[in-house]
C-alpha cells in the first residue's frame, strides 16, 4: 500500500507528495474554505505504471507504452480506501494531480474523469496514470526536455454532487491584492461541469461590496459567496481562478487554477501593429508564409519562394537516407535562391534576408518592391525541393523522431541535426517572427468579425475546423483551431495552435483556462461559416475580440462583443 491520504491530512498540503491540484485544495480546506471531502492516491503510487510504460516506449512506441502503463493495477488496499467515497455516493470525480500543475505548459495534459461508478474506479485510476503516454503529454515531454519516466501522477477522488448552479470565477487584477478586487463569475444552471465543459453560461462582475453587474440565473447571495471564496483562494495561493458549484445557498470550491502561463504568447509574439496601409501584394506573401512556416522553412523555402507562385499539390519524395536528403535539399535551395535573385547563393541570401526583414519590420512596401525583382523558380526544381523536405518529415516520423511529418518545418538547424542522429524532436510551434505580419495582412485585407474576447494575445495561421468529435483531425503547427463549442476534449489540440475560435459556449469553459495557461488567444461568438474554408489565413485578436479571415465573407463586418 502506498498510503492514501485524506485531503484533511497535513501531508496532503505538500505538492511534492500529492501534486499541486490536490495540495491547493488541501490547503484551502485547512484554511476553512468549503472543499468537498476527498482521498488522494499519492504520486509515488504511479511509479510502477510509469516504469512499465517507459520500458517499452523506446522500442514499441506510444500506443504500446500506454497499454503497458494501463495494465498495472492499483494496490487493492489503496482501492479499498478510495472506494469508500464511491460507496457513499452514486459516482465520484477522479482527477490527475501532478507537481507540474503550477506550470501552464502542462495545463490539460493529463486525464481526469467525471461521474465514475465504484466498479469503474480501478480503470479511472489506471487512465490517470497511463495518460503520461498519451500523444499530447509525450509531445510536451519532448518540447520541454522532460523524461516521461520521471513523471508521477497523484489521483484525487471526490464525490460527485448534483448542483443547482455552478461555474468558474476569476479575480480581476493582482491576486496578491484581492480585498478590493472585482470578481468575474461565470454561472449556469446545474454544476460547474456544464460551464467548464463548454455549455452556455452568463457572466457577471461582482464588486468588493457584493453588488453584481449583469444578469445571472443564480441568486445574488450565491454570487457574492462565490466571489468571496475566489478572493480568499487567491489570497491563500496567489492563483485567481476557481471552479465552484452550489446546492441551494451552499457554495463548494471544486478546484483552484490552473496557473497562468510562465511566459505568455502575447509577450513572446511579434508586435501586432494593425498597419494602416498594408499593400494588397502582401496577401500572396502571407499565404506562402502561412503554408511554409518554421525555422527550416525560413532556410530552405522562403528566401526564394516569397516572390513566386508555388505548386499546391506536391507529393513527398521517398527518403531512404535522411542525412543525404538534407544535404541534397540545402544544395537545391541554394540553386533556387541564386536563380531567384540573380546572384551567387551567399549574396542572394543576404538580399532575401533584407527583404524579409522589411516585411516583418513593418516596411511592407519596401519588402514587396524587392521581391518584385526576383525571378520565378523552375517549377520542377521547386516541386523537387518541397517534395524532398516533405519526404524528410515522413522519414523522421516513421523513425519515431517526429510525432507528425509537418513538424519538420519547425526544426532549427541544431534540432534537425539532433533529429538525424535519432534524438526525438517535437518543437512546440510557438509564436514566431511572422506572427505580426500575418495578423496585419489578415486584418487589413480580410473579413473582420467582432466577437467576445476570452484570452489575451494575437495569433495568426491557417484554419483547422473541428466539424465534430468523430472528425477532429489534428491541426498542424501555428494553425487556428475553430469549433462549435469549447469542449474539454479539444484541450490536447491547443499545444501547437496559434489561436482558438468558438461559435458558442461559456467564457468559463475549462478549455479557455487551458488556452490561457498555454498563452493561446481565444474568442467566442463567431460563425464558423464566416471563416472561410479550411486552410484559409485567419488571425485572432483575443484582447480586442476580433477575428479576420482572408477567405471569409467579403463584407467587412464589426458587431459589438
Amino acid at each position: 500500500m502506498t498510503g492514501s491520504l485524506s485531503l484533511r491530512d497535513p501531508a496532503a498540503r505538500d505538492a511534492a507528495v500529492v501534486g499541486w491540484k490536490a495540495a491547493l485544495l488541501s490547503a484551502a480546506a485547512a484554511a476553512g474554505l468549503p472543499v468537498l471531502p476527498g482521498v488522494v492516491l499519492p504520486l509515488v503510487a504511479s511509479a510502477r505504471a510509469v516504469a512499465a510504460g517507459s520500458e517499452v516506449l523506446p522500442a514499441a512506441g506510444r500506443a504500446a507504452a500506454y497499454l503497458a502503463a494501463s495494465s498495472v493495477e492499483p494496490d487493492p488496499a489503496d482501492l479499498e480506501v478510495l472506494g469508500r467515497i464511491a460507496a457513499e455516493d452514486d459516482t465520484v470525480v477522479v482527477r490527475s494531480s501532478t507537481p507540474s500543475d503550477d506550470d501552464g505548459r502542462w495545463s490539460g495534459a493529463f486525464a481526469s474523469y467525471l461521474d465514475v461508478r465504484a466498479d469503474e474506479l480501478p480503470a479511472a485510476v489506471r487512465g490517470c496514470w497511463s495518460s503520461v503516454f498519451a500523444r499530447d503529454a509525450l509531445e510536451r515531454c519532448e518540447a520541454t526536455g522532460t523524461d516521461p519516466g520521471s513523471i508521477r501522477i497523484a489521483v484525487l477522488v471526490q464525490p460527485s454532487l448534483s448542483f443547482t448552479f455552478g461555474g468558474t470565477a476569476n479575480v480581476v487584477g493582482d491576486p496578491g491584492e484581492v480585498s478590493a478586487s472585482d470578481v468575474r463569475v461565470t454561472v449556469a444552471t446545474g454544476g460547474a461541469v456544464g460551464v467548464v465543459g463548454g455549455a452556455e453560461g452568463s457572466t457577471v462582475v461582482v464588486g468588493p461590496e457584493g453588488g453584481s453587474d449583469g444578469v445571472a440565473v443564480a441568486p445574488a447571495s450565491v454570487l457574492a459567496e462565490v466571489a468571496a471564496i475566489a478572493r480568499e483562494a487567491a489570497a491563500l495561493t496567489g492563483i485567481g481562478t476557481i471552479e465552484w458549484g452550489a446546492t441551494g445557498e451552499r457554495v463548494v470550491l471544486l478546484q483552484i487554477g490552473p496557473a497562468q502561463p510562465r511566459a505568455s504568447a502575447a509577450e513572446a509574439a511579434a508586435t501586432h501593429v494593425r498597419a494602416a496601409a498594408v499593400p494588397r501584394g502582401a496577401r500572396r506573401v502571407a499565404s506562402i508564409v502561412a503554408r511554409f512556416r518554421g525555422a527550416l522553412a525560413d532556410e530552405l523555402v522562403l528566401p526564394w519562394a516569397l516572390g513566386a507562385e508555388l505548386p499546391s499539390d506536391v507529393a513527398p519524395t521517398r527518403v531512404e537516407d535522411a542525412a543525404s536528403a538534407l544535404v541534397d535539399a540545402r544544395a537545391r535551395a541554394d540553386r533556387l535562391v541564386a536563380r531567384a535573385w540573380g546572384l551567387p547563393a551567399g549574396e542572394a541570401r543576404r538580399s532575401a534576408d533584407a527583404a524579409i526583414h522589411a516585411l516583418r519590420g513593418g516596411e511592407v512596401a519596401d519588402g514587396l518592391a524587392a521581391l518584385a525583382r526576383t525571378r520565378a523558380p523552375v517549377p520542377a526544381e521547386a516541386r523537387a525541393l518541397l517534395g524532398l523536405v516533405l519526404g524528410l518529415g515522413e522519414a523522421l516520423t516513421d523513425g519515431r523522431v517526429l510525432t507528425a511529418p509537418e513538424l519538420v518545418w519547425q526544426l532549427t538547424a541544431s534540432e534537425l541535426d539532433d533529429a538525424l542522429r535519432g534524438s526525438p524532436a517535437a518543437p512546440r510551434g510557438g509564436p514566431d517572427r511572422w506572427e505580426g505580419f500575418l495578423a496585419d495582412v489578415a486584418f487589413a485585407h480580410g473579413a473582420v468579425i467582432g466577437c467576445t474576447p476570452i484570452t489575451d494575445g494575437v495569433g495568426a495561421g491557417r484554419l483547422h475546423v473541428i466539424s465534430g468529435l468523430t472528425d477532429i483531425g489534428r491541426p498542424g503547427p501555428r494553425m487556428i483551431l475553430a469549433a462549435k463549442a469549447p469542449l474539454p476534449q479539444l484541450a490536447p489540440l491547443l499545444w501547437h495552435c496559434a489561436g482558438f475560435v468558438a461559435r458558442g459556449g461559456s467564457a468559463g469553459a475549462h478549455l479557455f483556462e487551458v488556452a490561457r495557461s498555454l498563452g493561446v488567444p481565444a474568442v467566442i461568438g463567431v460563425s464558423l461559416s464566416d471563416l472561410g474554408p479550411p486552410g484559409s489565413l485567419v488571425a485572432v485578436d483575443g484582447s480586442a475580440g476580433e477575428v479576420a479571415s482572408l477567405d471569409g465573407a467579403r463584407s467587412r463586418t464589426r458587431r459589438p462583443a
